[in-house]
């Protein structure tokens, strides 16, 4: 009786003892979690707060590609743009492309030199006025032989004269004359063959003969008869002629040339001077930086022409000018029908027109 007495007594003791533990338990978490609660709040504030930047940067880049394709579907960029591109800066590499630099010495003194779009055979010239002869440039229209020999005057150090002849030129442009009050007036001619410089007499093969024949002294000799007397020539003077035929006469493109005297083209060095198809693109890609493209077409068709037209020998001139000024039209705006008709076919007969392949 005793015995389960004090069982009963025991086993209260222990559930009163359990209730307590429980409830201490309890309170224990509770004040646990309520000091752990500022930082846990903390802690999922920051979590959520790197959600949203997390977000925040996805959008921004989403955005960006976003607008940057846009951009680009707006310039509409292409294939050909890119490759027309390409090609711009092509012709702006070969236009600042330059023949190789000619250094020139005349008679054992300091080397000068000559850079930029100079005729591949501007060294021969030199060579010629740097012995001392004086030279006949010959070569079809537009070759560049008047501004070879301003090119060798600057290399040479000299001072440019320039001269056109014609059949009607009289002597007085060469040589000058006496007015009435015995006054004489000089010309270019005068001036370099006294002081010194080199002379250039363009189109001498469109000269009156007989005009031309009064030079032989003036380059036989080193003096010469003028209105007011003899002059001593200078020591540097030269003289550089251009034509388009070599003085025997019109040929079928040239017709109204002159037959020049012998004994004066005796007197000079005659130099040949084709088409220089490098400084032809050289130029006409120069004249034309935004439309290298149709530069290029023009060239090709202009070179097409004159090719047809040696070997048909037909009368008509497709010059290095054609192609230059159809690229200085094309860079202004000029459509590629208008150049071709203005710079290239201008003139051209039915005939000639259907022997170069071309449309009425």
């Amino acid at each position: 009786m005793i015995r389960r007495r004090v069982e009963l007594e025991v086993s209260r003791a222990v559930e009163v003892s359990e209730q307590r533990l429980r409830r201490f338990c309890r309170e224990e978490v509770a004040q646990a979690i309520e000091s752990l609660a500022p930082a846990l709040d903390s802690a999922l504030r920051q979590i959520a707060q790197e959600e949203v930047t997390a977000l925040a940067a996805a959008e921004a880049a989403r955005t960006a590609v976003s607008g940057a394709i846009g951009a680009a579907v707006e310039r509409g960029v292409r294939k050909a743009e890119v490759r027309a591109a390409v090609r711009r800066e092509v012709a702006r590499l070969v236009t600042e492309t330059r023949p190789a630099v000619i250094d020139v010495r005349v008679d054992g003194g300091p080397p000068s030199q000559v850079d930029g779009d100079s005729h591949a055979l501007l060294p021969d010239l030199l060579l010629a006025l740097g012995a001392g002869c004086h030279v006949f440039l010959v070569g079809p229209a537009g070759t560049g032989k008047s501004t070879m020999a301003q090119q060798a005057a600057g290399a040479l150090g000299l001072d440019f004269f320039a001269l056109s002849v014609g059949p009607t030129t009289p002597t007085s442009k060469i040589f000058g004359y006496l007015d009435a009050g015995g006054s004489y007036h000089d010309t270019p001619f005068r001036r370099a063959y006294q002081d010194g410089g080199l002379m250039l007499l363009d189109e001498l093969d469109n000269g009156h003969p007989g005009l031309l024949t009064e030079l032989n002294q003036a380059l036989a000799l080193d003096l010469c008869a003028f209105p007011d007397g003899m002059v001593v020539r200078h020591r540097s003077f030269l003289l550089v002629t251009t034509g388009n035929t070599y003085g025997t006469g019109g040929d079928r493109q040239y017709v109204g040339r002159q037959a020049l005297d012998a004994a004066m083209l005796d007197r000079l060095v005659t130099i040949e001077v084709p088409v220089d198809e490098a400084l032809e693109t050289r130029l006409a890609l120069a004249h034309a930086p935004s439309r290298p493209e149709q530069a290029e077409r023009v060239l090709a068709e202009v070179r097409r022409l004159r090719g047809l037209a040696e070997e048909k020998r037909l009368p008509v001139i497709f010059s290095p000018r054609a192609s230059i000024n159809a690229a200085r039209l094309l860079e202004s705006g000029a459509s590629m029908a208008k150049t071709m008709q203005w710079c290239v076919t201008r003139g051209l007969s039915l005939a000639h027109r259907a022997a170069l392949g071309l449309t009425p």
